[in-house]
């Protein structure tokens, strides 16, 4: 690793700073924040009144939304494993792709307030496939949802350094 060059380290910084100006995110109002190698949180600062309407009423959080907000915190929690990987030295970050094959949720409680975060964190990562899993707990602390899925992983073909 002593051979990187520094601005690899840039680079990959510079990806995860875009995450928060993600369309995915912003058509949502949502934020992401890694908080650790692996672990992501998105979050809903506030909830707009087209979110709502989860179980047929007018105060709950829909579902979609909470389906929505799992998908990017274990997605992004997943680019964080794999960004920590000796090979991410190698590729351009903007290049590394992954899509969800599998996202299972388990909606414990209505989701009832203002603000909501869901927590995304790896279980298993290799360089084809990858596993995460999460929470969703309102304003509060409490848990709404449970989430686990998988995801395919596709590194840049022909994978070079970036020459800065």
């Amino acid at each position: 690793m002593s051979n990187t060059d520094p601005s690899q380290f840039q680079r990959i910084a510079d990806y995860k700073r875009s995450w928060s100006n993600n369309p995915f995110l912003n058509a949502q109002g949502l934020e992401v924040e890694e908080i650790g190698i692996g672990e992501v949180v998105v979050r809903l600062p506030q909830v707009l009144p087209s979110q709502r309407g989860g179980g047929g009423t007018d105060h709950v959080l829909n579902g979609g939304v909470v389906s929505y907000m799992f998908d990017g915190a274990l997605g992004w929690a997943i680019i964080s494993s794999l960004l920590a990987m000796p090979e991410a030295l190698e590729i351009d970050p903007f290049e590394l792709r992954q899509f969800t094959i599998n996202l299972d949720i388990t909606y414990l409680e209505a989701s009832i307030g203002d603000r909501f975060e869901a927590h995304g964190k790896v279980v298993r990562v290799s360089r084809s496939t990858a596993f995460a899993k999460g929470r969703f707990l309102d304003a509060n602390g409490k848990l709404c949802a449970t989430a686990k899925g998988i995801w395919r992983v596709f590194w840049p073909r022909n994978a070079t350094p970036v020459q800065s």
